[in-house]
């Protein structure tokens, strides 16, 4: 067995917001947040509205968005800062919510999987911050939304913090502090850890699980794909 490579270090959020930031303007209750991305270029934090609506009323806990009873799982290998890897949670894991999710027959369970080269530690600390408070999945979908207004691709504090606020009932001072709980650390380290015991490709995958059987399901499946796998586990 070759020796594993050392871990990285797992990133902080550093600070409140910075006066020069800016003020982070609410445009509507839940709809779009606009902020300062240190250039003066003003960027749109946009979603808010339509993934409240989507999630509103689901059961959440850290990663997982169901009711915990759910006989069939789906676990979600995906990379947050990836934008292709956006598009394709949006038209195969978003379609799953509404019919199986909030009907109590699946729950989702998110696995943040760094794809190729890119670090995806920032988003993924940030998101599990915002799951010990039940939001991690509204944190998920509300980055991932707004990935194109990103500068250079560069996920800085300011577009972190403006997420947060885009996050319904989210209180923002705990998120900040628990940045840096050792749960959220632990929960990345053992998603890093699934997906290369797995020995998952540079792809989204999911794996499906029901009362008798599983199924692993890679390169970016389509939703008929994982809504076939559904059913083959259910029976």
């Amino acid at each position: 067995m070759s020796e594993k490579a050392p871990r990285r270090r797992r990133p902080r959020l550093v600070g409140a917001i910075l006066v020069g930031f800016g003020v982070v303007v609410l445009i509507t209750v839940i709809a779009s947040l606009s902020l300062d991305d240190g250039s003066g270029r003003l960027i749109e934090i946009s979603g808010a509205g339509a993934t409240q609506k989507l999630m509103g009323g689901i059961s959440q806990e850290g990663a997982v968005l169901g009711d915990s009873d759910s006989e069939v799982t789906v676990e979600v290998f995906n990379d947050v800062q990836c934008t292709s890897c956006a598009e394709w949670q949006q038209e195969t894991i978003d379609p799953l919510i509404e019919p199986y999710v909030r009907d109590g027959d699946v729950k989702l369970q998110f696995r943040h999987f760094s794809l190729g080269e890119r670090n995806t530690q920032v988003g993924a600390y940030a998101a599990g911050s915002a799951g010990i408070q039940g939001r991690q999945w509204q944190y998920i979908e509300i980055f991932m939304a707004n990935l194109d207004e990103l500068k250079a691709g560069v996920v800085g504090e300011d577009y972190l913090e403006g997420v947060a606020n885009g996050v319904l009932e989210l209180d923002f001072e705990q998120w900040k502090d628990d940045f840096d709980a050792p749960s959220v650390a632990e929960a990345v380290r053992a998603d890093e850890d699934l997906a290369a015991e797995r020995r998952l490709p540079a792809d989204p995958a999911v794996v499906v699980t029901g009362p008798l059987r599983s199924k692993e399901l890679i390169e970016s499946p389509s939703l008929e794909d994982v809504e076939s796998a559904i059913a083959a586990v259910s029976s």
